[in-house]
């Protein structure tokens, strides 16, 4: 009877390998929605954190004031910049170095953080007033809900310029009319307001619909800082007139 040696066989055959890789891609494909939802959970909730580190600072300019720090005051300052001094920023509430990385969303799109301002949050404008010769910043005694009531928000219009908004003047209650006017009426204070552009993108300064709320997190909502100081998921579709009017 014959007999002979047989060499051992090393390595894989080109069919064992495909199937190997197959199996690695089938995993990867499987994996790599989970893990980018997953990064994307991680981004929300880090914003989430920025907002309540702002509402910190927001009440400590109270303490010191008396009033809610200014939205916008033409030539002198924004809200952000008095914020901003009290959460480790330059304490000058007129200088652009006030602003830190605590006013970056992670979720933003940062080819619209132009011109070294970083600021994706814009604040309410019937509480972080523009302040005008004809009016002046609110007052804690004005918000009558302070719970039911945004402060802030994802956000932000970036002009061209490189200038921004700081106030959520794009938003439009359920009526029609922007918010901006705190025309609001008790009835429709459960009706919802208005789905703008959602862009994260350059705009026209003048286009009120491009400074408005920006769903960025998970597609569908947004994270906003209520005036009683806590933060919490805005989704879309679904933020109603009383989160924004304070005259009822």
């Amino acid at each position: 009877m014959r007999t002979g040696c047989y060499k051992k066989r090393n390595g894989f055959t080109l069919i064992e390998l495909i199937i190997v890789i197959g199996v690695i891609a089938i995993l990867a494909g499987l994996l790599l929605p989970a893990l980018a939802k997953a990064k994307d959970r991680s981004k929300a909730i880090k914003c989430l954190s920025n907002e309540k580190q702002m509402g910190v600072g927001i009440d400590l300019y109270i303490q010191d004031f008396n009033y809610y720090p200014p939205g916008r005051q033409n030539g002198v300052t924004q809200w952000e910049l008095c914020v901003g001094s009290y959460a480790g920023g330059n304490s000058d509430m007129l200088s652009q170095e006030a602003r830190t990385a605590l006013f970056v969303c992670p979720s933003a799109r940062p080819s619209v953080t132009t011109n070294g301002i970083r600021l994706n949050f814009s604040g309410n404008p019937n509480i972080l007033r523009e302040v005008t010769k004809d009016k002046g910043p609110a007052s804690p005694d004005d918000i009558k809900r302070p719970t039911d009531s945004v402060l802030l928000a994802d956000s932000i219009q970036y002009a061209p310029d490189g200038s921004s908004h700081a106030i959520l003047w794009g938003v439009v209650g359920s009526a029609g009319t922007a918010v901006y006017w705190n025309d609001g009426l008790l009835e429709n204070a459960q009706r919802p307001i208005q789905v703008s552009r959602d862009e994260d993108k350059i705009s026209d300064v003048n286009d009120p619909t491009a400074a408005d709320l920006r769903y960025r997190h998970g597609l569908n909502y947004a994270n906003g800082l209520f005036a009683d100081s806590h933060a919490e998921h805005l989704t879309k579709g679904k933020v109603k007139d009383k989160n924004f009017y304070t005259n009822y």
